[in-house]
């Protein structure tokens, strides 16, 4: 669609967004009011008991970046999760998953004080006046979708392990549909009590005192020293070129340093060469992917905790070398090395704004895997994050778990200038998948000179750090037949992260694209 403003997020809370545009708000005011109604009609996915996230922002011609990252709990130590199964290869998993679900995965919550520090800092809008949606919906109801519904199916164990949460997700003898009306009116006094008193009442107040005495009863180690202690933070984004565009992005310790490199990799190996051979251009992007996974897991941590030679890693030597070395396989049908299989998908959501001032938001935010820890807040409503799960649980690695350090994670929402000039505010959802998806969408929108709708409708793959590749079906039977002569291994599974973005087209309009595959679940090889 063209428009004058546009926004492009979760599809039940982008009209939130949209009469914030229409009424003068700025972008800032209309993510920010997407983001808290997203919260509430897609809980599998975010929610203010969320880890964190991260937030572009174009305005005044320059990009600044919000990040609010989680950080672990005081109490946590390297050796805290019982690690059962670690071959170097598979990666490392945690006896009963306790890392993943239940009160010791939880983290400190950061994403409504990254809101309220974006408002604040760029918005018009209070605080209380982006909440009043959410609260209204949490009053009076809203209709669920299909994709709300296919997420319950998805998670329908691990959610009926804990009651709280069953009864927040109205899973009873029969699984919710889609049209159902749910309320959340436990959430809604919650929302009240942060509008009238300030986000200070769930960092300070009684909201965080509820929450520290449920999970210390129940075995967690979050504090109320946690709580306060706890402030997201204004950085510098991470910048990066290709094809003459300029890319703004998180920095460590979220994912767009890898995305970087995976781009400037591509370009070097000129995998575009390989458009029409389907084979060697799926082979070309998968050995560009797992390039930068083992700078990924060999250097990837909290920088304030572990050295990271970040400008090494995006040096033009390095990146050369390394898509020669892309290159060669890719002429030669050979695979490149082999590390350690990442941490699996996430529970995240992903809003991309443009106003008609033509200020940009990118911004991304989770409770890490889908429903996070699984774990609700009696008589709150309040869903909670898994942030715990974003670190390695060994010990000795660059991402292993220390006292208040900060988990690397997957989140790279990214805004493009040329010349200086807004040009497109583009991210995605969908874990370990995001990165890797905006650079098959980026390469061929910016290397290969293709359109916006369809470079996200095209079929992409996905690799990690093993032998182990994902193919879309639309790829045919060639890609995946000359990935396993290559010597890969072929995985079923989701195969592309769900991509939103808005571009400003040569005309000044803008032109909003939604993936499709927002619609259902992906289908892979």
């Amino acid at each position: 669609m063209f428009e004058q403003a546009a926004i492009v997020g979760q599809p039940e809370a982008d009209r939130a967004g949209l009469s914030v545009l229409k009424k003068g708000g700025n972008a800032v005011d209309a993510a920010v009011t997407t983001a808290l109604l997203s919260s509430v009609v897609m809980p599998s996915q975010c929610g203010i008991g969320g880890y964190g996230g991260v937030l572009l922002v174009y305005v005044n011609g320059e990009v600044t970046c919000i990040d609010f990252n989680t950080a672990a709990p005081l109490a946590a130590k390297p050796n805290m999760f019982p690690v059962v199964s670690s071959d170097g290869r598979s990666g490392s998993f945690v006896k009963d998953r306790v890392n993943e679900v239940g009160p010791l995965a939880i983290s400190v919550p950061g994403v409504l004080a990254g809101l309220n520090l974006a408002l604040e800092r760029f918005g018009t809008l209070s605080m209380s006046e982006a909440l009043a949606p959410a609260i209204r919906a949490c009053k009076n109801g809203f209709r669920i979708s299909a994709s709300y519904v296919s997420q319950v199916e998805e998670y329908e164990r691990r959610i009926r392990m804990f009651p709280e949460t069953e009864n927040l997700l109205q899973v009873g003898d029969e699984l919710p549909k889609s049209g159902d009306r749910v309320k959340n009116t436990h959430l809604a006094k919650v929302l009240e009590q942060i509008s009238n008193k300030g986000t200070e009442e769930f960092y300070k107040g009684r909201i965080a005192d509820r929450i520290v005495t449920y999970l210390q009863e129940n075995g967690g180690i979050l504090t109320k020293e946690d709580f306060e202690a706890y402030r997201p933070r204004v950085v510098e984004s991470v910048r990066g070129s290709c094809a003459g565009y300029d890319l703004y992005t998180a920095p460590l310790c979220h994912n767009g340093l890898s995305l970087l490199q995976m781009l400037r990799i591509a370009e070097v190996a000129d995998l575009g060469h390989w458009a029409r051979d389907t084979g060697r251009f799926a082979h070309g992007m998968v050995e560009a992917i797992r390039a930068s996974w083992l700078d990924r897991y060999r250097h990837f941590g909290d920088p304030s905790k572990v050295q990271v030679p970040r400008e090494r890693l995006l040096s033009d030597a390095h990146l050369k070398a390394t898509g020669e070395e892309v290159s060669g396989h890719v002429s030669e049908g050979t695979r490149g090395q082999c590390l350690m299989r990442p941490p699996g998908s996430g529970g995240t959501t992903h809003i991309s704004v443009v106003d008609a001032d033509r200020n940009m938001v990118s911004l991304t935010f989770t409770h890490g895997p889908g429903y996070g820890s699984f774990v609700t807040i009696p008589r709150m409503g309040l869903l909670m994050n898994s942030g715990m799960s974003r670190f390695d649980p060994g010990p000795g690695l660059p991402n292993s778990i220390a006292p208040g350090k900060i988990p690397i994670n997957n989140m790279c929402p990214v805004i493009i200038l040329g010349d200086g000039q807004p040009v497109m505010t583009i991210g995605g959802s969908g874990g370990t998948r995001i990165s890797t998806s905006l650079l098959q969408v980026l390469a061929r929108c910016l290397c290969m000179d293709e359109d916006l709708a369809w470079a996200i409708s095209a079929p992409r793959v996905h690799a990690e750090g093993n032998e182990w590749a994902m193919v879309e079906e639309e790829f045919g039977e060639t890609a995946p037949a000359y990935l396993k002569e290559v010597g890969y291994k072929l995985r079923k599974g989701l195969a592309a992260a769900k991509v939103r973005a808005i571009e400003v087209t040569d005309s000044g309009e803008l032109h909003a694209v939604i993936d499709p595959r927002l619609g259902g679940r992906e289908k892979g090889y």
